[in-house]
């Protein structure tokens, strides 16, 4: 398993990531004292919607990705987004 970590809290960090295909993979929400939009987490293409704690760890299941494909995170609002690439 691998895991890939994301810091929200004004928008998301860091925006790109890379993530090896063919791997079980976990997205870690990590929040500290967030308290905008950006707690406001939408993953469409695995089905996820949900606001984080404002302090805190979240762990979303990813599932295995093939190579080229990409998860894209954005918040509630539409204004801040985050990307993983598989490779």
């Amino acid at each position: 398993v691998q895991y890939v970590t994301i810091n929200a809290g004004g928008g998301y960090s860091p925006n790109v990531s890379f993530a090896k295909a063919g791997m079980p993979t976990k997205i870690i929400m990590e929040t500290k004292g967030s308290y905008d939009c950006s707690s406001a987490l939408v993953i469409r293409s695995i089905g996820f919607q949900k606001i984080l704690p404002q302090t805190g760890k979240t762990e979303i299941d990813a599932g295995i990705k093939k190579a080229g494909e990409k998860i894209e995170g954005v918040c509630g609002m539409g204004m801040y987004s985050f990307l993983i690439n598989f490779n």
